[in-house]
């Protein structure tokens, strides 16, 4: 990777887990502390913790459509304030309704299609993968990190407490998003001037997001779902409460060495959508040993770290294929439709595994996630071959910035190109096509073509 997209991936992986740590150390506690606020019933609980989800997965869309028309900085800013705001909302709160508003106003601080557009957008299509994995191995360890800070920060401050400490790491994160994060939040410095329904229309149109949007959801579900059950589990197999966060966090170790050979064989094979199906694969079989009564500590390690590893997995390709899919035009309204997909499955995934659990016995949860699991891996299929990437860049023949602009204006509505900067004081486009799609006499209607 260039120092740019380092430092693009770093910078835009802290966002991420400053704000995901404060998420996820409400897991273990909302439920015991939040029983003590006025008016709290277990339903409301579990509507508190739900909502969270709910709200993002409405505001994605129209956040990611709004950063491809402002950018994708302002949009950032403006959700973590949100973020922030409904923390402090939360955190004063003394009533079960306070929290709820305060989770829901958290969710409404929905910047997560903007970071990965942002992350596209500064990154070349063969390091999107690498990035994005970046971003998904901080949530990870955000994750295991916050197993262990929420229940001793609860304890210490209590449950409204812990929310000012939320809002403390997402106001770190703003400051990371204002001074470290690289400039240039668009890809191009020229957009063409298209609507809602034009960018909709591109976006939906052979139907491959919707194939995408399907897998984030299934992974996402299946993800609350085994939480519900796995830690029950884990208590009968012999292992306390104390002892689980040290096993996740194995566990997410082993599943990220074990992930990564997998992502990088997949980026030198150009296999991207069978690596994908493969970890679909690997997501079934290791929900289908749940099924086992095995109670040892070597099968819950392997058990968890073949989930988490296909989990991972996805949780970086997914969102690195949408990108590549789409250039950075429609990317932000792509990726709005991805994580309003990838929010609404948390949400579902919780709420009615809940409500279905005692019903269906986790027999019956096991079965449906499998079920989702596999459809989602064999709806893989129909995404058929994905971009052929590649970077082409055009001399024009004339070296200024209104030559340039409409070389990139022009070059932009060609089909095959995914983006295009131009540089007036050079006297060049630069293009990433799609090599199946475009073709050499479209691109030399625009200049000569660089060898």
């Amino acid at each position: 990777m260039t120092s740019t997209e380092r430092r693009s991936a770093v910078s835009l992986a802290s966002i991420f887990a400053l704000r995901m740590l404060g998420l996820f150390m409400l897991l273990p506690v909302i439920r015991i502390l939040g029983a003590d606020l006025e008016g709290a019933t277990l339903p409301l609980l579990g509507l508190a913790l739900g909502i969270y989800g709910l709200s993002q997965a409405i505001l994605q869309l129209p956040l990611g459509v709004l950063s491809d028309k402002i950018g994708r900085k302002p949009v950032i800013y403006g959700g973590l304030l949100v973020f922030i705001a409904g923390s402090l909302v939360a955190g004063f709160s003394e009533s079960i309704w306070g929290l709820i508003a305060g989770r829901a106003l958290q969710g409404a601080g929905a910047i997560a299609s903007a970071v990965m557009a942002l992350a596209a957008d500064l990154s070349r299509p063969q390091q999107r993968s690498k990035i994005m994995a970046m971003i998904g191995a901080s949530i990870g360890l955000a994750f295991a990190i916050s197993l262990i800070l929420g229940p001793l920060l609860a304890n210490w401050l209590s449950l409204q407490g812990l929310f000012f400490v939320i809002a403390a790491l997402a106001t770190v994160a703003l400051v990371v998003a204002a001074t470290l994060v690289p400039k240039g939040g668009q890809a191009s410095s020229v957009h063409l001037n298209l609507s809602f329904a034009e960018r909709w229309r591109y976006v939906t149109a052979k139907g491959r997001i919707f194939v995408l949007a399907l897998a984030v959801f299934v992974i996402h579900w299946s993800l609350v779902a085994v939480f519900m059950i796995v830690p029950e589990k884990l208590e009968t197999s012999g292992f306390e409460l104390s002892q689980h966060s040290w096993i996740y966090l194995i566990v997410l170790v082993l599943s990220i060495a074990l992930m990564v050979p997998m992502m990088l064989r997949a980026e030198r094979k150009k296999k991207h959508r069978q690596i994908m199906q493969l970890a679909f694969f690997v997501i079934v079989l290791a929900l289908a040993s749940l099924f086992s009564g095995f109670t040892h500590i070597a099968f819950w390690l392997v058990v968890l770290t073949l989930f988490f590893a296909g989990f991972n997995l996805l949780e970086a390709k997914l969102p690195s294929t949408v990108s590549n899919l789409f250039g950075s035009q429609y990317r932000g309204t792509a990726l709005g439709i991805f994580s309003t997909s990838q929010f609404l499955g948390a949400f579902l995934g919780g709420s009615l595994t809940g409500y279905l659990l005692p019903k269906l016995g986790v027999d019956g949860i096991l079965y449906m996630n499998i079920a989702l699991a596999a459809a989602a891996g064999l709806a893989l299929a129909f995404l058929g071959k994905l971009p052929e990437v590649q970077k082409v860049v055009i001399q024009l023949s004339d070296k200024n910035e209104e030559s340039g602009k409409k070389a990139q204006i022009s070059a932009l509505k060609m089909p095959g190109v995914m983006e295009a900067v131009a540089s007036g004081t050079e006297g060049k486009v630069y293009l990433q096509v799609d090599k199946s799609r475009i073709s050499q006499k479209d691109l030399m209607t625009l200049g000569q073509i660089e060898s």
